[in-house]
């Protein structure tokens, strides 16, 4: 994830954060850029993964967060929000954020309008109507602007690009789970069609780009709509990182 993006998500410095779900890459960018984050994450064994500066790992579901009500100013999610129980899930968040706090949510996906990239999807489709349309689950971002516990959506995209060596595209295209089956002359021919379609795309000596977009929302919360007043209780809990 770019440092610009990252910094458009955490939208303050030195930030008390929560990222929740079983991303573990993201909770060390966070922890490394000084900011203070609590990783949650209901997977024990992602918690030996979860270790840096400011980062403190914690294992607990999204619906049941363990925390009083307004302790953090960001809750993260990236490439996981459609694998929560949106139902229980944000209501939670919602409480445990700050007053002027925010949800970031960020997914990942690849990029179909460079012209190279919508030439190899016509390939692979010759054998499979279906290549290249995976779901990564990014339609999930319009439930937060139905969700009645945000005031108003932020949203921002990010190009990243991905280098791709020759020998990678024909690896690419053999770990397809259609080609299991092919035949032999058939995958061949495939192979040979996209090693071509590379060499024409690649400038001499270079090797290809293969363009994703990094698709950034942030929902500012909104207390209001919660069922019920939320208290900070006397003597509440503090989180010190």
């Amino acid at each position: 994830m770019p440092d610009e993006a990252l910094d458009w998500l955490a939208v303050w410095g030195n930030v008390r954060g929560l990222v929740v779900g079983n991303d573990t890459h993201l909770p060390r960018r966070l922890g490394e850029r000084g900011h203070r984050v609590i990783a949650l994450t209901d997977d024990a064994t992602k918690v030996e993964h979860l270790t840096g500066p400011g980062l403190m790992p914690l294992i607990g579901s999204a619906s049941a967060l363990p925390f009083d009500p307004f302790q953090f100013e960001v809750v993260f999610i990236h490439q996981g929000l459609h694998l929560l129980d949106l139902e229980a899930a944000l209501p939670q968040i919602t409480r445990v954020l700050m007053a002027g706090g925010c949800l970031s949510a960020s997914y990942v996906i690849r990029d179909d309008s460079v012209p190279w990239v919508r030439r190899l999807q016509a390939l692979l489709r010759r054998y499979d109507p279906l290549a290249m349309s995976g779901d990564y689950g990014h339609s999930s971002l319009e439930q937060l602007r139905e969700a009645k516990y945000f005031a108003e959506i932020d949203q921002r995209a990010f190009r990243i690009w991905q280098t791709v060596s020759r020998a990678q595209m024909a690896q690419l295209v053999r770990n397809q789970s259609f080609v299991a089956k092919l035949n032999f002359q058939q995958l061949d021919r495939l192979v040979g069609s996209v090693m071509d379609l590379y060499d024409s795309s690649a400038r001499p000596g270079e090797s290809l780009k293969l363009p994703f977009q990094l698709l950034c929302w942030r929902a500012w919360v909104d207390h209001t709509e919660l069922t019920g007043p939320v208290h900070v209780p006397d003597g509440a809990l503090q989180i010190n990182l």
